[in-house]
């Protein structure tokens, strides 16, 4: 029961999270850290799902894969950079180009992740009958 409290809580923490987004690097640091803390109390893989799924990159992931398209030649350079602007967080679109993260971006990462939480929560009440 104590699991499935915690469960509940963190969907509702992560609910709270994504309500008012100022800075996109600080929020999905915060969604982050809350999945993390989680993982290493209750031995979950919350937040490896949630970067997994997301595709968010930082200014770090985005030094990498620019230096890959660097090597494909400057027009690939123009394609993976396209028409992003300057942000504290992007993502790869489905071709592998650079896009920035929108709202709806961080909505349809942490729905998915809730999806999954309730899904263990309906295991762990199957498995206290």
């Amino acid at each position: 029961m104590k699991e499935i409290t915690a469960r509940r809580n963190l969907i509702s923490n992560l609910k709270e999270s994504i309500k008012e987004i100022d800075d996109k690097y600080e929020t999905y640091t915060k969604i982050y850290n809350l999945l993390n803390d989680f993982d290493c109390d209750y031995g979950t893989d919350y937040a490896g799902y949630f970067r997994e799924i997301s595709d968010f990159l930082d200014d770090d992931d985005v030094t990498y894969w620019l230096e890959l398209a660097c090597k494909d030649g400057i027009d690939r350079v123009r394609c993976f950079v396209n028409d992003t602007y300057s942000d504290s967080l992007y993502k790869l679109d489905g071709y592998n180009n650079l896009s920035n993260v929108e709202e709806g971006d961080f909505n349809y990462a942490i729905d998915d992740v809730i999806s999954t939480i309730n899904s263990d929560i309906e295991d762990l009440k199957q498995s206290e009958m």
